[in-house]
């Protein structure tokens, strides 16, 4: 599902639209359509859809998640788009275009939530209670994590499958990681799953490289390896081909292990190639967020 664009009482020069698209390219949002209305603004965003609003009587960029649909209003001046980019930081593919399921008793008000494998960032206090809710200080995930694994004194490595090392490049966008982060093994082929992270042969064979149980032996595989105290895995179906009816596209397996234990487990993600390495990504770190809540 993607955007609808509409023109708000305006109708755009070249000058307008040519930034307008490099910003939706550069965030990676598809658009179905773009409208021409002279519609109040009320009524527009009043329809059950994922919108891009933009006229020259809208002063400042504004982001709300109404009923689970995006809703963006721009002003038509670019000079000022911008600041679309700044709302969401360096997670703004993360929104992409799908629908936030979220609970219409009471809208968005407060901290940071994790919903539906992305990241969702509100103002206020948090509505939907503390099982998705990670920081009120305006922290990305990663620097939750890694401020977790500083104050408990514990390393970390990761061995990645379909997310290519997106999980670890995320990882050490936070200053400091070395402190926690040790290493990554991008495991793509099965060889080097067997000959570098210790999977063993017979998993592969009778489980396939997209398993919980591949999943498990590559995480514990690059917490020895690498002699951390925790190791973290991903292993899937990206897309857009490779699926099969038990293992569809999106599929993926996760692993965690750590000192004495290892646990697994997986998600199916409906979006493209890149997002589902991304919803997968941040998924990881979520799971990865409250497990170290817990030691």
């Amino acid at each position: 599902m993607g955007f609808i664009v509409y023109f708000l009482n305006t109708f755009p020069s070249p000058a307008t639209l040519d930034p307008l698209f490099r910003l939706f390219t550069l965030i990676s949002w598809n658009i179905n359509s773009v409208k021409f209305e002279n519609s109040p603004l009320e009524e527009i965003l009043k329809r059950e859809e994922n919108q891009i609003v933009i006229s020259p009587f809208v002063k400042k960029v504004s982001v709300e998640t109404v009923r689970g649909f995006t809703k963006i209003v721009l002003p038509l001046s670019c000079r000022n788009w911008s600041e679309l980019k700044e709302l969401f930081g360096d997670k703004i593919s993360v929104f992409k275009t799908y629908p936030l399921e979220i609970p219409p008793k009471e809208e968005p008000s407060g901290g940071k939530f994790f919903v539906n494998e992305r990241e969702l960032v509100v103002l206020g206090n948090p509505p939907w209670g503390k099982e998705n809710f990670y920081t009120s200080r305006g922290e990305t995930l990663e620097e939750v994590v890694g401020k977790l694994l500083k104050e408990k004194g514990l390393t970390l490595a990761t061995a990645e499958s379909c997310t290519g090392g997106m999980v670890a490049s995320v990882l050490v966008n936070v200053p400091g990681s070395s402190e926690y982060f040790i290493g990554s093994v991008v495991a793509y082929s099965n060889e080097v799953k067997e000959k570098l992270l210790g999977v063993r042969r017979e998993t592969l064979e009778k489980w396939g490289a997209v398993s919980a149980q591949t999943a498990k032996e590559m995480a514990e595989g690059v917490k020895r390896l690498l002699g951390t105290d925790i190791g973290i895995s991903t292993t899937g179906i990206a897309g857009p081909s490779g699926g099969t009816k038990n293992k569809p596209v999106g599929l993926t397996y996760f692993g965690i292990a750590f000192k004495d234990k290892t646990v697994t487990f997986k998600r199916v993600f409906p979006f493209d190639r890149n997002q589902n390495r991304i919803s997968a990504t941040y998924y990881l770190l979520f799971e990865l967020y409250k497990s170290l809540k817990e030691l």
